[in-house]
């Protein structure tokens, strides 16, 4: 059964008061690859940031700008909107899907109790609200789980990606628990909530018994007010996921048909655009011909005048040269001469003849183009009603039904939390008598048996483990792709060889391998994740080979297998930035988001900022 409890990244955007800078992501694969020193890596920086983090790197290109935006959804259909000041401080949360609205305040520090943070509501929006995880296990503590708790399997950076350490342990012991303990939540959906804690040497097992005791009668009385039994529950979750299954699938189908109009309507609107677009083109031409047409008209004009003059100049009669006094008989008429009459009318009756022919050439190419205007109007009309027609189908039937279905889906979807709410009340209730009844089967409790057991159940590391190795197996990596958890390093061990051993490039790509192996353990057996992977460099052995192992992986086909896989494996359900400097395998091209940074300022888009 696959969760819903799943986030997926839209838009990043950087906001000066006279310029943004924006970069897009869609669902499925997204690669952000180019060249060094443009931005890649901070993007990964700024991700991390807008989901919590508390301050920014301050490079030369972010002075610029003065807050940052991230737009996400949540796989029930609702679209988000945080906003930041590049400084750090507080978040602002917008609704989307309420236009109206107005965006309230998330504070960037936890508060014990308090839900106003950031971390508390991107919880809510991925099922993890109010999660107790393993602090301590010699003094048996736990604290609240926090979303940077799981920012670390989402967002990979690229310093952590090659480290040498375990991918689910950062390499601080103060930390290593509540780490282990964060991937176990993810890995089994259990949390450490019922741990009782553990008060010193002389803990008896009757102090722990009555705490026990009381936790339990609060939770009878919790559950006797809620008037529900646990089977009733169990029957009602059952059907609330089918009905949400049902529910979302006629929603998909809604929203294909209004994406489907959406995009009639585009192309209906940049057909008639284009139609008006060709007619003024027109209208210009045939106003530029028409004064075309006038000059034509005034130069025949004045040809046929010249041609009229000099046959009446002719038939004048022959007299004696004014000039020069000569008769005649001694005038030197069979000479031409600048003034020659017979040569000129000749000259001016060609000319007119050729500006008559332009002239009817002309009168033609109106007359075509008239035409073609009277046709385009034609056309214009009918795309015009095309668009009016859906339109009107958008707004007062498809946009309608789209509404009714997210909104009866969100509410199926909060009737279900509501149900599994009170489904984990009878959970808790059941840990606390069974650690009761192993407390009283005791005798006394000594301080070295007060440890809890941390890390990762065997079961289910040995299931995660078969995961990583089949991920291995289809990218091509080298070997049998045996693997298996330590659990003493926190890490796996991968055809007998420790994987923190190996080169710098395996271990990036085999902890990008554990990080996806994660993401679809948890998705493949519906528990909660943030939803989305980001990978900064996991092919580092193809640009920066570190040792003989690096030198081997160059010689593979393993990056394109290692696409093929995530574009086969993670489409509209899923979501995957890859952040590296070489590009994807052309034959990726269609089937992934890809924006390049050339580092060239007049080649494409130079960096992220």
């Amino acid at each position: 059964m696959m969760s819903y409890n799943y986030l997926q990244l839209r838009k990043i955007c950087f906001r000066a008061p006279t310029k943004e800078s924006v970069l897009s992501f869609s669902s499925g694969v997204n690669v952000i690859c180019g060249a060094s020193d443009t931005g890649k890596s901070f993007l990964a920086e700024t991700l991390d940031f807008m989901l919590g983090g508390t301050e920014l790197r301050q490079i030369t290109e972010l002075a610029a700008y003065a807050e940052i935006m991230l737009d996400f959804d949540t796989s029930d259909g609702r679209s988000w909107r945080l906003q930041r000041a590049v400084v750090g401080g507080n978040f602002k949360l917008t609704d989307l899907d309420e236009p109206d609205s107005k965006p309230v305040v998330l504070k960037q520090k936890y508060v014990r109790g308090k839900t106003d943070n950031i971390s508390s509501f991107l919880l809510e929006q991925i099922g993890l609200p109010n999660k107790a995880i393993l602090k301590s296990s010699a003094k048996a503590t736990t604290q609240r789980l926090s979303f940077r708790n799981l920012v670390r399997v989402a967002l990979v950076q690229e310093d952590e990606i090659q480290q040498k350490g375990s991918p689910f342990w950062s390499g601080q012991f103060t930390t290593k628990t509540a780490e282990l303990a964060t991937v176990k939540l993810l890995l089994t959906g259990v949390d450490d909530s019922a741990v009782v804690a553990a008060s010193g040497d002389g803990i008896s097992n009757t102090s722990q018994i009555m705490l026990i005791d009381e936790l339990i009668a609060e939770l009878t009385i919790e559950i006797k007010d809620m008037g529900e039994e646990r089977d009733d529950l169990a029957s009602q979750l059952t059907r609330l996921e089918k009905s949400i299954e049902i529910q979302l699938e006629s929603l998909t189908t809604a929203q294909q048909r209004l994406e489907g109009l959406l995009q009639q309507r585009r192309q209906a609107f940049d057909e008639r655009n284009k139609i008006q677009g060709r007619q003024d083109e027109i209208s210009e031409l045939i106003a530029r011909f028409t004064l075309l047409h006038e000059h034509y008209v005034i130069d025949i004009d004045r040809l046929k005048s010249i041609q009229e003059s000099g046959l009446i100049f002719m038939h004048i009669d022959v007299v004696p040269c004014p000039h020069c006094g000569a008769n005649p008989d001694h005038q030197h008429l069979e000479q031409i001469c600048d003034g020659d009459v017979d040569s000129i009318i000749t000259s001016a009756t060609a000319e007119m003849q050729k500006t008559e022919r332009l002239l009817a050439e002309l009168n033609g190419t109106v007359d075509d183009l008239v035409s073609e205007k009277k046709l385009l109007e034609i056309q214009c009309l009918v795309h015009e009603e095309d668009y009016f027609r859906l339109n009107k189908a958008i707004q007062e039937t498809i946009a309608p039904e789209v509404d009714s279905f997210r909104h009866s889906y969100v509410e199926l979807i909060d009737e279900r939390a509501s149900v599994q709410q009170s489904i984990d009340l009878f959970l808790r209730l059941d840990r606390l008598e069974s650690r009761k009844v192993k407390l009283q089967s005791e005798t006394s409790i000594k301080k070295e048996k007060n440890a809890v057991q941390t890390g990762i159940p065997e079961s289910v590391a040995h299931s995660l483990s078969l995961k990583i190795s089949s991920i291995l197996k289809a990218w091509h990596f080298p070997g049998e792709c045996q693997v298996f958890f330590d659990k003493d390093s926190s890490d796996f061990v991968i055809d007998g060889k420790p994987r923190g051993s190996r080169g710098k490039g395996l271990r990036a790509i085999t902890h990008a391998a554990v990080s996806v192996g994660l993401l679809e353990f948890c998705q493949e057996n519906g528990l909660s994740h943030p939803g989305f992977l980001v990978l900064d460099s996991p092919l580092l052995a193809y640009y920066k080979p570190e040792g003989e192992d690096d030198v081997v992986l160059q010689a593979t086909d393993l990056k394109e297998k290692f696409y093929d896989y995530l574009v086969k494996h993670h489409n509209k359900e899923s979501q995957i930035l890859i952040i590296e400097n070489p590009h994807p395998p052309e034959s990726m091209n269609k089937q992934i988001t890809m924006t390049v940074f050339t580092g060239n300022p007049k080649v494409g888009r130079f960096g992220l900022l």
